[in-house]
């Protein structure tokens, strides 16, 4: 039994918010300012997809769905790079 693509997007969405949130709470420096990345994305995505829904296009959302895996992709590698380095640190 597989994972529908809505269930993906939702699981992805879920997933990036949770990161992206937990990055602008714990986060400093440079590393704070790189989780500010995808956050900019997405709200650019969210801007397309509603002046093109509001244009009357319906293909518009796909703006959103083209960038939560990048997002999601940006912020799991930064942490993932941040927790390198800390580990390199010690």
């Amino acid at each position: 039994m597989g994972v529908s693509f809505d269930g993906s997007v939702l699981l992805m969405a879920a997933a990036w918010l949770a990161l992206q949130a937990l990055a602008l709470r714990k986060l400093r420096g440079a590393w704070r300012l790189a989780a500010w990345v995808p956050l900019a994305a997405m709200g650019l995505a969210l801007a397309v997809a509603v002046l093109g829904v509001l244009a009357g296009s319906n293909l518009a959302p796909i703006w959103v769905v083209f960038a939560l895996p990048l997002c999601l992709l940006w912020i799991a590698t930064l942490w993932l790079l941040r927790a390198i380095d800390r580990a390199l640190a010690r």
